[in-house]
This record gives structure tokens, C-alpha cells and sequence, in this order.
């Protein structure tokens, strides 16, 4: 009896996974052809070779991960792009998959969280800092912002990217750390994928610019460049920056 059990069970995960691979080709399909529509570029896998060297955890976080179906508007080469990650957790558990879209920016910041109250974060990256109360009392409403550097939050949320935050179509967790954004959603169907290129698009372009001059890029060389080994940028000289004693 203990056989038939088992071979019943092999044959419901066979057809699961069958289902489950079909309604995937079904929308990746309906995916590449939207693109192709609407004059964007799709790659079924990861063209960017920054990905996995994305500062957040989610990106190194599990047993495996990977990154499928990219999109992205090859004519604009701002480094924009929406995609699906996918994330084992363990080796004895199942994968998780999200949709997620990354934004570069152009300063570097300790960790910010624009997270929408209500609703689960697919990513489950780690939120830290303490909770920042803004003046608009509809983006109160509506999200929770955190920060480890609340100057940081109140710098980057200004009336404008506010106003741009309430106006998403789609509800997303919204991840910021350095020089990167991150928005993750669950799975979405081809067209809110586009609609998620969309929004990261014009949340880029309500960056405030003040932000640069609080928070400066990470240098990639130079004499400042050894102060982002203490993990965030810093004015402060480090110990290789100072002079030897006398």
C-alpha cells in the first residue's frame, strides 16, 4: 500500500510541475512578444553581470537563485530593468519567485525601506533602522518608511517622489542601499511587467538631486575609495588616509 502511496504522489508533483512549466512558457511567450510590441528588449536570461552583485541580501540570500526573463529599453542605457528572481531559501525547500525591478542612482545611502502597509514583502529583506514620519499624511497612510539614517529618507522622499510613490499602479516593496533601488512585487503578468519597467522608470526621474551632495556615490578609485571598506561611506579620514605618527 506504502508503494502505491508514493507513486500516487510522484505522479501529482510530475503534474504540478508540468502545469506549472507550461503556464510559465505560456507567459513568457506572451512576455516577449509585448517587448517586441512595445520596442523594449527581453532576455529569457540575465544579461547584466552586476545582478548578484546587487547590495541587498536577496541577491545572496539561499541555497540558489537565478534570474529570468529581463527587461529592459536598450535604446535609453540607464541600467533599468525588471525581472524574475527566483530564490531557493533551503535545499529541502520550495522556490520562491518574485518580480523585481532595479534603479542606479546616483549617491550612495544606508538602508531605506518604503514598505506598503498591509501587504506582505515577497523579498523578505531585512528592514532596519527606526521608522520616519513624513509631512504628507497620505504617503503616511499608505507606506511605512524606515531608515538606519532617517536624514537619508527625508532626503530622498521630498513632496515629489512622494507624490510619485502614491501614484504606483502596483503594489511594491520598495528596498534602497546604496547606489541601487530595488522594488519587488510578486510574480506579475506580462503586462504589469512592463507597468513595473514603467514605474521604475519614473521613479528614477523624481530622484531628488540633493540627495548626491548628503550622500556621496561610491568612488571606484582614488583616495577615497578605501573609506567604503568600513561598510558605508564616511568623511571621516580612515586609518590608511591618516598619517603616520611622528
Amino acid at each position: 500500500m506504502g508503494w502505491y502511496v508514493a507513486i500516487a504522489a510522484v505522479v501529482v508533483m510530475t503534474a504540478v510541475a508540468a502545469l506549472r512549466a507550461r503556464s510559465g512558457s505560456a507567459r513568457q511567450r506572451a512576455l516577449l512578444q509585448l517587448c517586441a510590441d512595445a520596442g523594449l528588449t527581453c532576455a529569457v536570461l540575465d544579461q547584466f553581470p552586476d545582478t548578484t552583485l546587487l547590495p541587498f541580501r536577496l541577491f545572496a540570500w539561499g541555497a540558489a537563485h537565478g534570474v529570468e526573463n529581463v527587461v529592459w529599453n536598450a535604446a535609453a542605457d540607464d541600467g533599468i530593468r525588471v525581472f524574475d528572481l527566483w530564490v531557493q531559501p533551503r535545499t529541502d525547500e520550495a522556490r520562491r519567485t518574485m518580480t523585481c525591478g532595479v534603479v542606479p542612482l546616483p549617491f550612495a545611502v544606508p538602508p531605506i525601506s518604503i514598505l506598503a502597509r498591509g501587504q506582505a514583502d515577497p523579498s523578505e529583506e531585512p528592514v532596519a533602522g527606526e521608522v520616519v514620519h513624513l509631512e504628507l499624511d497620505a504617503f503616511e497612510q499608505r507606506f511605512e518608511a524606515r531608515a538606519v539614517d532617517p536624514r537619508a529618507a527625508v532626503a530622498l522622499l521630498d513632496q515629489r517622489m512622494m507624490s510619485a510613490l502614491l501614484r504606483l499602479p502596483l503594489r511594491v516593496a520598495i528596498h534602497v542601499h546604496e547606489d541601487r533601488m530595488l522594488l519587488v512585487g510578486p510574480v506579475l503578468d506580462p503586462g504589469d511587467v512592463l507597468v513595473l519597467l514603467a514605474c521604475a522608470r519614473g521613479l528614477a526621474a523624481h530622484v531628488p538631486s540633493v540627495v548626491a551632495s548628503l550622500y556621496p556615490p561610491r568612488p571606484s578609485r582614488g583616495p577615497y575609495e578605501g573609506r567604503w571598506l568600513q561598510g558605508s561611506w564616511s568623511p571621516d579620514p580612515t586609518s590608511a588616509d591618516a598619517s603616520e605618527p611622528s
